[in-house]
C-alpha cells in the first residue's frame, strides 16, 4: 500500500537520528554536517566526520557487487534455462 510507504521512510529517519546523535549531533546530511564543520572549526568537528566519505563509497560497493554478482547472474541463470527449454 503506497499509503504506509512513509511509516518505514519516517522510522528509518527516526533510529538514525537515535544513534548519531552522540556523533554527529544528528547531522545525518554530509552536507549540513560538512557546513557545521567548516563554520565550527573545531578538531572534535572533524573527528567522526569520515563516515560521511566512507560510507556511501562503501554502501555504493556492495550495491554494485550485489548487481553484479547476484541479480545478474541469478537473471542469466535463469535465461539460460529459459532458452534450454524453448
Amino acid at each position: 500500500m503506497k499509503v504506509l510507504a512513509p511509516l518505514p521512510i519516517g522510522f528509518a529517519v527516526f533510529m538514525v537520528h537515535l544513534a548519531t546523535i552522540p556523533i554527529t549531533g544528528t547531522g545525518i546530511n554530509p552536507a549540513r554536517s560538512f557546513g557545521a564543520a567548516v563554520i565550527y572549526n573545531n578538531s572534535k568537528a572533524w573527528d567522526d566526520h569520515w563516515i560521511f566519505w566512507v560510507g556511501p563509497f562503501i554502501g555504493a560497493a556492495i550495491a554494485a557487487f550485489y548487481h553484479q554478482y547476484i541479480l545478474r547472474a541469478a537473471a542469466i541463470k535463469a535465461l539460460g534455462s529459459f532458452r534450454s527449454n524453448a
